[in-house]
């Protein structure tokens, strides 16, 4: 992944939007059981209750969003791949979605009184821009918060999975470039991001989930039939590296069972800031 000057955004977009087109609904079905314990998290770190008007930016297959919604907020969700859409609105009929992008957000200024984020920001071509988004629809004083994965070095999901690939495959394959991927995993990344955006009251923290798992067997189709990165990267391998790859994978997850289930840590930065309040001018 490299910087945002140094590739092109449009092209990531697109790579973006087909690659969870195709996966939406097994994404949805592979995803719940881990993106889902960080819900609570984020809508608590937004003070999201009865009655708060909530933009869900890439809102996915409407988890997050459901839950906002049975907190009474009046949501409206976001997302730039219409299949997620598709299933956010039949998971959560009372909230509005939209197909869109999070950069270039369709509302008009100062309308939210919280937006969130949950694992977004690293799919975004632009994240400044997006986070400078949510900073532009949320009313002076409104919350916002998001969600990123911890780098691998500290995150032993990612690490195995994509140790596995670098160990015994290749990370240099014809895929369009994007930005950091881990990028807001660091939280002094977050904090800086978020103060050069325009928000105060800046605050990180980590927040360990965990992937289960039935088997180690069940982690690489889980890998594969989910993500929209991962799933490319496995597949362009040579058919004798993949193999390796998915063995090694296997035998990993094995370290994280207990003979009955497998459980895997994936720890995330959860970032959350405030809109400054206006300042009135005697």
């Amino acid at each position: 992944m490299t910087d945002s000057a140094q590739f092109d955004q449009d092209a990531f977009r697109e790579f973006e939007r087909s690659a969870y087109s195709r996966v939406a609904s097994t994404y949805d079905l592979a995803t719940e059981r881990v993106t889902s314990q960080v819900n609570d998290p984020i809508l608590d770190a937004v003070g999201a209750t009865q009655g708060t008007r909530l933009l869900d930016v890439a809102c996915g297959p409407g988890r997050l969003s459901a839950a906002a919604s049975r907190r009474g907020c009046l949501v409206t969700g976001i997302d730039l791949v219409e299949p997620m859409v598709a299933i956010a609105r039949q998971r959560c009929e009372q909230g509005v979605f939209h197909t869109g992008d999070a950069e270039r957000l369709p509302f008009e200024a100062d309308r939210f009184d919280a937006v969130v984020c949950s694992l977004g920001v690293l799919h975004f071509a632009d994240p400044d821009r997006a986070i400078g988004e949510a900073r532009r629809v949320l009313v002076p004083g409104g919350r916002y918060a998001f969600t990123s994965w911890v780098p691998p070095a500290r995150n032993p999901f990612f690490g195995l999975v994509l140790g596995a690939i670098q160990k015994h495959g290749s990370m240099d394959l014809p895929l369009p470039p994007g930005p950091p991927l881990f990028r807001f995993g660091e939280r002094a990344e977050c904090e800086r991001t978020l103060r050069a955006c325009g928000f105060e009251v800046v605050s990180t923290r980590d927040v360990t989930l965990t992937w289960e798992f039935d088997s180690p067997e069940q982690v690489v189709p889980y890998v594969t039939s989910s993500s929209g990165r991962l799933a490319p990267l496995m597949a362009l391998q040579k058919d004798e590296d993949r193999r390796s790859i998915e063995r090694a994978i296997i035998d990993g997850a094995r370290a994280y069972s207990d003979g009955k289930r497998v459980s895997i840590p994936a720890p995330v930065v959860l970032a959350v800031a405030r809109k400054p309040m206006r300042t009135v001018v005697a």
